[in-house]
């Protein structure tokens, strides 16, 4: 079973982002994406990202199932929006699996309803149950808060991963959770996760960053940051590779987590 989890940059960099995913396809069972705009209208928001990304990659991915989690509308994430739009996550999921429940809920702010650009901008968690060779799973996509930019502990980003433990805990079977978290990997609110039960691929795999050269090409080195995406897995869960490859398709990197699933004997 293959999950790529990646912050797409509202398609900024479209024709590359909408290649890679549909290169990857037919290896991939799930994608777990973020900074996804939903509109009727083709057009760009204020920073370039496409307004219609959700419609686009709903037809390049065909043989997937799509699940939109929208996060905030009325608002393209600097400004806000004069026409219909939202912002959010999806997850698509190969149409060959069964999807039991999916569902989404707030791990900051309140409602979807436009707000200015600060701590309690709305994120939302994704996720989706279902089994595989007899075994219970539940995939979760995070889009993390995003401010203060410095990507250090806050009252709310402590808040964020204790929603998101908490809901993990009360999920049956193995728990994969992943996105970008807008964190740095020694802050308390990484910490935290580690230390309940859930092994940090990032770590576990010595990653150096999750950030794209387009990332650095925007600031000074001095003011370069190399992490904001993570993968977690519970402890049963048989990761057999994860990949964070230099692909240039957003200002993020794609998360590759690559896992072998037990055959039911008889």
């Amino acid at each position: 079973m293959k999950a790529i989890f990646l912050n797409t940059w509202g398609g900024k960099v479209f024709e590359p982002l909408v290649r890679f995913l549909r290169e990857s396809a037919p290896t991939t069972d799930f994608f777990c994406l973020q900074e996804i705009f939903d509109s009727p209208y083709a057009r760009t928001v204020s920073w370039g990202g496409h307004a219609d990304i959700w419609k686009q990659l709903s037809a390049a991915l065909g043989d997937f199932e799509p699940y939109y989690a929208p996060a905030v509308s009325g608002f393209d994430g600097d400004m806000t929006a004069d026409f219909d739009l939202s912002f959010g996550n999806a997850i698509f999921a190969k149409n060959n699996i069964p999807i039991g429940a999916h569902g989404q809920f707030f791990i900051c702010g309140e409602d979807r309803a436009a707000s200015p650009v600060n701590e309690m901008f709305p994120h939302v968690l994704q996720y989706v149950r279902f089994a595989r060779e007899g075994k219970e799973y539940t995939l979760a996509n995070l889009h993390g808060i995003a401010y203060p930019g410095t990507k250090r502990d806050t009252p709310e980003r402590i808040v964020q991963s204790q929603r998101a433990l908490d809901f993990l805990k009360g999920e049956k079977g193995e728990k994969i959770l992943g996105g970008d978290f807008n964190l740095m990997p020694d802050t308390e609110s990484i910490r935290m996760i580690e230390a309940a039960w859930m092994r940090n691929l990032i770590k576990e795999f010595g990653i150096t960053t999750t950030r794209s050269t387009i990332s650095y090409a925007q600031y000074p080195e001095s003011d370069r940051q190399y992490f904001a995406d993570y993968a977690f897995v519970s402890p049963g869960t048989a990761v057999t590779k994860f990949t964070v490859p230099q692909i240039l398709i957003s200002d993020h990197l794609p998360l590759i987590v690559e896992i072998a699933e037990e055959k039911r004997k008889g």
